[in-house]
């Protein structure tokens, strides 16, 4: 069954992602009040979103979660032409209202806008639920994503405002993008919608596209691995609240890629199959990724035409030193796998992502013979103000690592230029740039 469009016209404002939340924050029916905490947990019934989840070059998602059940339909348009479609479903309890309406076959490089309505009346409209789809893949392009580990979901709304001045492309939570420590369906589904209904968050996710891996603050508890109870329910949670275009297999774990424009992100499930089977690189020990997503890993990495690739995960990719087991030194048989696979095939761009430690470190490790490059690690982590100074370690790779408040990290990479390039910067909330660091290809 497909609705009627809306009758009430789509206002096509040009409003930058800065313009849009500052008319927001008056006046965007997105946000429930100017609380000092979300409300999700005090009206449960309380509408969720929109927000955005994967949107590539073709194709667009996105996600909902109204009041009352029922059917809502969503009309995107596109700004440059005035085309319109249209595409309905069914918020149930079976999802927890939860709707994803997923757009294929769009132009690349181009604005929409869209509306929700429901028994032909708009429910949601507003300058900022807009997107723009990715430049096409085979052309030059700069791309900007935005990530951030270790959210609070009661305090420091206004870091989710500070991320929006950068004007991303993108967003990735890391993991413990909510702190969750429960494996009930409920509590999950909770937790989920109190972080979702930030909303300086959910202004930023009408118009930005979000993608998300978990750690283990979202995935059971402190250092869980594959083998925490109800894993299947946490699951169930994460991909009702998420709208990416891939959840694992279909039926196990969540990691997912995308492309946009240079850059190729890995968004790794380090959780769902740790510790549950031998490791498909080593028999004799446990696996971090599971066979399954380490076959996808592999082909993804090899089929990749971008020229950066982003392996992000919540865990860094080296010794925490304490006492859990969560980083990547204790599957470092499977780390070093990728490393070699990745010098055996002579892939390219390859950059490093972690969160998960409450400290923001950069580390180069020389890797010329190895991989053809040296390889970078950078590790964002807090979102919130909770630092942890004893896991700034020494090593001897290390550029530069502090354990400062309420940071997020921004990569641009640039194709336009002679030589594609790739410029991070670590910001906290107040704006302030603590550390840059630039990686810079060979020609074309």
């Amino acid at each position: 069954m497909s609705l009627n469009c809306p009758k009430k016209p789509t206002r096509h404002l040009e409003l930058n992602r800065r313009e849009a939340i500052t008319w927001g924050a008056v006046a965007a029916p997105l946000l429930i009040g100017n609380q000092p905490r979300a409300n999700a947990d005090e009206s449960p019934g309380a509408p969720v979103g929109p927000m955005l989840g994967h949107v590539d070059h073709e194709t667009a998602i996105i996600w909902y979660r109204p009041g009352v059940a029922g059917e809502y339909t969503v009309t995107i348009t596109n700004r440059q032409n005035q085309s319109t479609q249209s595409a309905t479903a069914t918020a149930s309890p079976t999802n927890d209202l939860c709707i994803k309406w997923q757009f294929d076959g769009l132009e690349a490089d181009t604005d929409h806008t869209y509306v929700i309505s429901t028994r032909e009346q708009t429910i949601s409209e507003s300058p900022a639920q807009s997107f723009r789809t990715a430049p096409p893949t085979d052309r030059a392009a700069k791309t900007v994503l935005a990530m951030g580990s270790c959210a609070s979901s009661t305090e420091f709304f206004d870091i989710w405002t500070r991320i929006a001045s950068t004007n991303p492309d993108g967003l990735m939570l890391l993991g413990d993008t909510p702190y969750i420590d429960n494996s009930e369906l409920a509590i999950n589904r909770k937790r989920h919608r109190e972080f979702l209904s930030i909303p300086t968050l959910a202004l930023l996710g009408a118009s930005t596209p979000i993608w998300g891996t978990w750690d283990d603050h979202d995935f059971g508890g402190n250092d869980t691995d594959g083998k925490v109870s109800n894993k299947h329910l946490i699951r169930q949670a994460f991909t009702e609240y998420r709208a990416q275009k891939q959840f694992g297999d279909g039926e196990h774990g969540v990691y997912t890629k995308f492309r946009r424009g240079p850059v190729e992100v890995f968004m790794i499930d380090p959780r769902y199959f740790s510790q549950t089977e031998r490791s498909p690189v080593a028999d004799d020990k446990p696996t971090c990724l599971g066979k399954n997503q380490w076959q996808w890993l592999c082909d993804g990495l090899k089929e990749s035409t971008a020229s950066f690739k982003l392996l992000a995960t919540g865990m860094i990719w080296d010794d925490k030193q304490n006492k859990e087991k969560d980083d990547w030194q204790t599957y470092a048989h499977e780390r070093e796998a990728i490393f070699d696979f990745i010098g055996e095939h002579e892939i390219g761009g390859v950059v490093l992502i972690g969160g998960d430690i409450h400290v923001s470190r950069h580390l180069k490790y020389p890797m010329k013979q190895r991989i053809g490059y040296d390889l970078h690690q950078f590790i964002i982590s807090p979102l919130h103000d909770r630092v942890i100074p004893s896991l700034n370690v020494p090593h001897p790779d290390l550029q530069w690592g502090e354990p400062i408040k309420n940071m997020f990290l921004v990569v641009t990479a640039d194709t336009t230029g002679h030589h594609p390039t790739l410029d991070a910067k670590w910001i906290d909330r107040m704006g302030t740039v603590h550390h840059r660091a630039r990686i810079e290809l060979g020609p074309h």
